[in-house]
């Protein structure tokens, strides 16, 4: 939430990454070393200390301060190389081409390739210890993110779980003005509340989406199984459909759906999208919803909580957030561990130094996105930022910290900031991880977005 300065910086000079001054060394890109951990990550996914820092403006980045706490803990030294990639491609390019990191923080979709091909290894069972008062990871972890991350498949039938420790998840959804789309905010917010958003024209030239494959055929099925999707959700919130039902019908034959009828079908909606939108964007968009120039924007969850800090902020713009009602977007990105790291005790351990809960708190609060890990001291931190305890609503937020923890909160809230960092359980109960794609369908759908765009 406090990186305002570096943001409009990045914008101003149109660079989509900065590589962090302490993340110097390209050397060793090609082999582990005993002694070095090479992390590979994104910019500002980390709290980088100072005064934007949240405890402490005095502080060092958190790579930095592991390297302490990893002494002290264990009487070993470690020197971190921490580097910022620009996105899930770049890492993967990098990765084909020989550099090697011991540590790398890829998105979903990015660990299932990377355990199909061989590049990384399940996590030592030893992280999972809750005997071991150092593993902080097992004893703080969400228990709707271990369930997630426990039912998930790989390819090979191992779990989400076996490769990857989660670090940020979160929706996608879109930000809008509910004051500037319909004729009211209601109509406003039934109107945003469709993926169907995209091409209607109460959001002719005032919406942009992203600008990349993937992102846009999710888009695609949302408004080509709305109708679908709507009439499944009735039947399961009146018992006729089990949630095992719900779920598959949701996981693999909507939202993953990749045949090529499908494909077909989705095209013909993204066609319609594309003639609609004020334009497509990666980030630049952001500062056109803030500053009032658009009206609505497709973005994450938690570039959406950063919108709505910053169009309040700077525009006085009350913006809100808002996930689709037939099905929406559940991302995550994690920890994973490169074959044949020289360093996994040290890797393992940053994954745990990173999971402390006062260091969740400093992450959350410097970059704006919501950690995997639940526990007392980060629920403190919400009831901070958005708890009132003379307000009209019992936000419960159960379903990702353990049973009876509910936020007084006021009924705003609940569609703004805190809504984007943590959904109620009716609208996770909606949300679909988006898999892998296989060689052939990401060539059609990079082929069918490609000629869209």
């Amino acid at each position: 939430m406090k990186k305002t300065l570096s943001y409009f910086l990045a914008l101003c000079c149109t660079c989509s990454t900065l590589i962090l001054p302490a993340c110097n060394s390209e050397q060793t890109a090609g082999k582990s070393k005993e002694g070095v951990l090479r992390i590979a990550s994104w910019d500002e996914y980390i709290d980088m200390g100072g005064e934007d820092s949240y405890y402490d403006e005095n502080s060092r980045p958190l790579y930095e301060e592991f390297e302490d706490w990893y002494f002290e803990t264990y009487q070993k030294h470690i020197s971190v190389e921490y580097v910022a990639l620009q996105d899930n491609e770049t890492m993967y390019n990098k990765i084909k081409m020989g550099d090697y990191y011991d540590l790398l923080c890829p998105s979903e979709y990015m660990i299932m390739k990377l355990a199909t091909e061989d590049y990384i290894q399940t996590l030592p069972q030893s992280l999972f210890d809750e005997s071991n008062p150092n593993n902080y990871y097992v004893k703080n972890l969400s228990p709707f993110i271990k369930q997630t991350f426990e039912n998930g498949k790989m390819r090979n039938g191992k779990s989400w779980s076996e490769y990857a420790a989660g670090y940020m998840w979160g929706s996608t959804g879109f930000v809008f003005n509910p004051e500037k789309i319909g004729n009211s905010v209601e109509e406003s917010r039934k109107i945003m509340g469709s993926w169907n958003a995209l091409a209607n024209p109460a959001c002719t030239r005032k919406i942009t989406a992203k600008d990349n494959a993937r992102d846009s055929y999710f888009m695609g099925l949302g408004m080509y199984f709305e109708e679908e999707l709507l009439a499944l959700k009735e039947q399961y919130n009146s018992g006729l459909v089990s949630r095992e039902n719900y779920r598959k019908i949701l996981e693999e034959d909507t939202m993953n759906n990749v045949k090529d009828e499908t494909i077909l079908g989705v095209k013909k909606c993204l066609e319609s999208m594309r003639k609609n939108l004020y334009g497509l964007e990666t980030d630049e968009g952001k500062l056109d919803v803030i500053m009032g120039r658009l009206d609505a924007s497709f973005q994450w969850s938690g570039d959406a909580v950063y919108i709505l800090d910053q169009a309040e902020e700077i525009s006085n713009l009350k913006l809100e957030y808002r996930v689709p009602e037939a099905a929406s977007n559940l991302w995550f990105d994690g920890w994973v561990l490169m074959k044949d790291s020289k360093n996994v005790d040290a890797a393992t351990a940053f994954i745990n130094f990173l999971s402390m809960q006062e260091n969740v708190v400093r992450n959350m609060y410097y970059i704006g996105y919501t950690s995997c890990i639940a526990g007392d001291e980060v629920f403190s931190y919400l009831q901070d930022q958005y708890g009132d305890e003379e307000g009209d609503t019992s936000y419960d937020l159960s379903y990702f910290f353990g049973e009876n923890y509910l936020l007084q909160t006021n009924e705003e809230s609940t569609r703004r900031q805190l809504f984007a960092q943590y959904p109620d359980k009716t609208t996770i109960d909606r949300l679909v991880v988006m898999k892998e794609f296989d060689k052939s369908t990401n060539e059609k759908v990079n082929r069918m977005w490609n000629n869209i765009k």
